[in-house]
Formats: C-alpha cells, structure tokens, sequence
C-alpha cells in the first residue's frame, strides 16, 4: 500500500492506546491527584475547591481512554477551530454575487491591513534599534578617551 493512501477500511483504525498504557494512566494520574488535591483544599481554602474541581474534571478525561473515537472524532479534532460559517448559495443570484465581491473586498483589504500592520512594526522597530545603536555609541564615546589629533 502506498505511504499516502488510507486503508479503504477507516473504521478499523484506533487510536486507543494499549490497556498497559491506560492503566498506568490512571495509576499515575490517581498518585498525583489525590495528594495534590488534599493539600490545595488544606492550604488554598476557596481556590483549593476549584483545583479539586478541575482535577475531577480531568478525570472525566482519564477514564475516556477506554472508549474508541470515531473516525469523525478524530478529524473533528484535526479541523482547526474557526467561527466562520460555511459558504451556502441563497437561491438569489444578484444577492449571491455582492455577497461574494463583498467578501473577496474584505479579504483584500485585510490583507492590505496586516501589510501595513507589519510595515508599522518593522519601522518602529528600525526606530528603537536605531535609538538604542545612538545610545550605544553615545556611551561608548564617553567611556573611550578622546585624544586630540
């Protein structure tokens, strides 16, 4: 099978970890948890209950290995988080139209935007590199003897 290609099969993929491994898991997460959360409830009063909150909640997680992701799980996961909304058609062809130079605008002008954002900060850059190189010899002038020619 070439490198590049899926099995024709996805269902059968998992990326559950071996049992070996989830028990350690939770041999390792129960060692930490427990003592973490006594002393944080002991010591931090209010605080110490949202820590013992947020542990409970990443039991929640530990106890997840067993069950096995779906393959809509997995490119769920692998999709990055945007809140932008899927492209659709209207029905309404001269609304669809602006809406899509509309949208083409936008996005030369935000591009136009963040060239000028970058242009902004490389000047301002230059300036402060520039101030602290005249500071630089300034004092290098004044530490250095001047002999007369």
């Amino acid at each position: 099978m070439p490198k590049n290609k899926l099995p024709k099969d996805v269902s059968k993929l998992s990326l559950r970890p071996p049992l070996v491994v989830q028990i350690l898991a939770i041999i390792g997460y129960t060692g930490f948890s427990i003592p973490v959360a006594i002393i944080a409830m002991g010591e931090f009063g209010a605080l110490g209950f949202v820590i013992v909150l947020f542990i409970i909640w990443g039991w929640s997680e530990v106890l997840n290995l067993g069950t096995k992701p779906t393959m809509n799980d997995i490119v769920d996961r692998l999709r990055p988080k945007t809140d932008e909304a899927p492209v659709s058609d209207t029905g309404n062809a001269s609304f669809d139209a602006y809406k899509s130079e509309l949208l083409t605008r936008l996005e030369e002008e935000q591009k136009t935007f963040k060239t000028f954002l970058a242009r902004l900060r490389d000047a301002k850059d230059k300036t402060e590199f520039d101030t602290f190189m005249e500071a630089r010899e300034r004092v290098a002038q004044e530490r250095s003897p001047t002999e007369p020619a």
